[in-house]
């Protein structure tokens, strides 16, 4: 799951660094790359660390009224996969995460 994060954050950064002129695109920049960093030194479980970013990545649009374009969404809804604890306990445990604002 480490790997699959990873992965997805790459992805977000490489797209998000195409924008660099839209409105709030640095702060998702360093929410994305921290992330990444924090992923890499296992700072952090995958799990919790996809949660904190999905979270984080919705505030940042809001609050800076930034829209993702639809492949940013897309890598945004996996954010949110992989943050989904599982088990029988993992609607409960995630509730935070699927209770924030859309991307867009």
């Amino acid at each position: 799951m480490k790997n699959e994060l990873a992965q997805v954050l790459n992805d977000f950064i490489s797209l998000a660094k195409t924008h660099y002129d839209r409105k709030g695109n640095e702060y998702l920049l360093e929410q994305l790359e921290g992330a990444l960093d924090k992923t890499n030194h296992n700072v952090q479980d995958a799990v919790n660390e996809a949660r904190t970013t999905y979270q984080n990545v919705n505030t940042i649009c809001l609050v800076n009224h930034l829209h993702l374009e639809k492949d940013e969404e897309t890598l945004l809804e996996k954010i949110k996969e992989i943050s989904m604890s599982k088990g029988w306990l993992g609607g409960l445990n995630s509730w935070n995460t699927t209770n924030t604002w859309l991307g867009r």
